[in-house]
């Protein structure tokens, strides 16, 4: 799937930046998935870490793709250049190769054949199987497709439920046991399987001892966790004081004057990095993660194939 040229005048991170980008506008990491590991990567094309790194950075740059930390580099909702820009760019660079074919001696039908012969060969290897996970809201897929890709060692693209039907090609749909019928019609020709979802011990924890005069205050990446978080929270731990929420989609300037309002205050892993440098330290603060359950993984091993 990603072969790298030593022979070639060009740098290794810049074969690999070009590779990527190909494998992301051409689908097979779809915005929200998780690329393989700087150390995974590095090992199974027999180079530098580092170098993976540096094109990973690359990619950042250019908007492909978004650091997040401890977990590595997620594929981004990337928006793709002006149709008139991209032909611009793309007509200059058939215009080199062109000129390098010909160059070699080659008549136009040979440099006919040889576009056609590589554009049969374009067709990318992937998994046997594609695998969705489908949350109710967009960070518990998420969250969730990282935590099962580096567990099974498997490419899995997250997505919410109003958004399956995106993804009709799905071969196995994992979702929360309580969306399983809601799901059956919008992947029919998937095998749905029922995972069980669970919030941090350690946040419910420090939940359950708040008292009803206290505010406890949630900050999501999107806004559509804000709703079933709260619940889920509240319902864990009976807490029924005041809950203030706030999502950092558009920007973090309500962060602030909700932290004022808190006596806690916690934040979702896709958050971390916007939130994390606003909080005083005096203020009570942690981490709210979204896991599938170890019985869920153990069942998930013995369903899917290898």
């Amino acid at each position: 799937m990603i072969e790298i040229d030593r022979s070639s005048d060009d740098p290794i991170h810049i074969q690999l930046v070009r590779r990527l980008r190909f494998l992301i506008v051409n689908g097979h990491y779809r915005a929200g998935q998780l690329l393989p590991s700087t150390r995974k990567l590095a090992e199974q094309l027999d180079i530098s870490f580092h170098t993976v790194r540096k094109a990973y950075s690359a990619l950042e740059q250019e908007g492909y793709a978004e650091a997040h930390g401890g977990r590595g580099y997620q594929v981004s909702d990337y928006e793709p250049e002006k149709k008139s820009v991209s032909m611009e760019r793309g007509a200059s660079l058939v215009r080199a190769l062109l000129q390098q074919l010909i160059g070699l001696g080659l008549e136009e039908s040979d440099v006919e054949y040889l576009i056609q012969e590589q554009m049969s060969l374009l067709e990318i290897e992937d998994y046997p199987y594609k695998i969705v996970t489908a949350g109710s809201f967009k960070e518990g897929g998420q969250q969730c497709a990282f935590q099962l890709a580096s567990l099974l060692q498997k490419d899995i693209a997250p997505t919410t439920i109003k958004e399956l039907a995106k993804h009709a090609d799905a071969d196995f749909v994992l979702v929360p046991f309580q969306e399983v019928r809601g799901v059956l019609a919008s992947a029919p020709n998937a095998d749905i399987v029922g995972i069980q979802t669970e919030l941090d011990a350690d946040a419910l924890g420090q939940v359950s001892r708040l008292l009803e005069r206290e505010t406890l205050g949630i900050v999501t990446r999107y806004a559509d966790a804000i709703g079933p978080l709260t619940s889920d929270l509240r319902a864990q731990t009976r807490f029924s004081g005041q809950v203030l929420a706030v999502s950092v989609d558009d920007g973090d300037e309500h962060v602030v004057p909700l932290l004022r309002q808190c006596d806690m205050i916690l934040y979702t892993e896709a958050a971390e990095r916007q939130v994390q440098k606003l909080i005083p330290s005096t203020l009570r603060h942690y981490p709210l993660k979204i896991r599938v359950a170890d019985s869920s993984i153990e069942r998930l091993r013995e369903h899917i194939p290898a």
